[in-house]
């Protein structure tokens, strides 16, 4: 093979030295790129480069110099977890809602956790008009409000009796259940009431009544994936709630440092559960070195922080992206697809309605979606 430089990492004028002082020290001969000598700050980072035949051994120390940094950076910025509490089910009484209810008191019975119902009515907009309109429009108006109003009082109350009574008929006890009935825009006040309410975790139907079947998602459970920094739990339509034993979670990686908060919050979500990890990532042949690499150093970690769950690590090589997934996905009997959104490349990948129904109505698959600020 050719000797040639490739880059490893791009780092701030301060860590790329600390990189290559680690590097040299190990016997491999390091250089680095776009280093100003007036300026230390760059502005696209500081590359470090090795001899392409020292690339593996080089990024096995990078891991490694990297974990110590991850780590003085979870200290600073860790939790302290304890447990699901509150769970906020959004509901517009369609059959998605009932199923994310199903999910929610199994969830609750387990971890003996409150469950807030929340449903949001229609907000309507008023739009501008002649001013000898103006009172005729809002006497109108306010009756709409009130209509729209008691349906949802209504529906609501019928909703929640029925949950209770099916609680009760399942011999389910020790549940709090409760709800809030919000007028506005239904994904703004979700939002803000997951802010207000602090629950460990949303948990939400794929799309709402009356949005198109053609979308994998609709734009409020979309939007609330995107803008909220609480777990969201998705659940298809098709998702039968069979109980919860034995739990495969398929948690899909692209080897960025927010997959440790990620996995810590899914451990802490599933603890009470028998549960199984696979942490996968789909790769391609031509990457392999540095996902068997990064791979390595994720299990190593994983198995010294969570040595009493049962989890594994997963490098599938396929150029078709969808195939690699439904494969694993019925070979390890997964239960539950989980991700962090600001991975645009994977999550658009799994959010693309056209390969995405595919992997998630076709398999009826619940998704678990963390946030990251990065």
């Amino acid at each position: 093979m050719e000797d040639k430089l490739i880059t490893i990492a791009v780092h701030n004028y301060a860590r790329a030295e600390i990189l290559k002082t680690r590097l040299q020290a190990e016997g491999v001969e390091c250089y680095l790129k776009n280093i100003n000598l007036i300026h230390s700050a760059i502005s696209g980072g500081v590359k470090v480069q090795v001899s392409s035949r020292d690339l593996e051994k080089a990024l096995r120390i990078v891991e490694k110099v990297s974990e110590n940094w991850r780590d003085e950076y979870q200290e600073e910025t860790d939790i302290t977890t304890q447990g699901v509490q509150r769970i906020l089910v959004p509901i517009d009484f369609s059959d998605y809602s009932v199923n994310a209810c199903r999910y929610a008191i199994g969830l609750a019975e387990k971890l003996n956790a409150e469950i807030k119902l929340m449903h949001v009515y229609y907000n309507p907009v008023v739009n501008s008009m002649p001013l000898t309109d103006t009172y005729y429009y809002q006497v109108n108006m306010d009756e709409i409000i009130r209509e729209i109003e008691i349906r949802a009082k209504t529906s609501m109350e019928k909703f929640y009796s029925d949950l209770k009574e099916k609680i009760e008929k399942d011999g389910i006890s020790g549940i709090k259940i409760d709800y809030a009935l919000v007028r506005g825009i239904a994904s703004e006040e979700i939002i803000a009431e997951s802010e207000a309410y602090k629950p460990e975790v949303i948990i939400i139907g794929t799309r709402g009544q009356g949005e198109r079947e053609n979308d994998l998602i609709g734009s409020v459970t979309a939007k609330i994936i995107d803008e909220t920094k609480v777990p969201v739990l998705v659940i298809p339509e098709d998702s039968i709630y069979q109980g919860i034993a034995t739990i495969n979670i398929m948690y899909t990686t692209d080897f960025d440092d927010s997959d440790y908060l990620a996995i810590k919050k899914l451990v802490n979500i599933m603890s009470p559960f028998d549960f199984r990890l696979h942490c996968v990532h789909i790769g391609t042949a031509d990457s392999n070195v540095w996902d068997r690499v990064k791979m390595d150093s994720l299990k190593e970690k994983l198995q010294k922080n969570y040595s009493d769950y049962e989890i594994h690590c997963h490098i599938i090589e396929d150029k078709d992206f969808l195939a690699g997934m439904q494969e694993f996905i019925r070979e390890k009997y997964i239960d539950i697809i989980s991700m962090v959104t600001h991975k645009r490349g994977l999550i658009s990948k799994l959010l693309n309605p056209s390969m995405a129904r595919k992997v998630l109505f076709h398999t009826n698959i619940p998704f678990l979606v963390f946030h990251s600020d990065k």
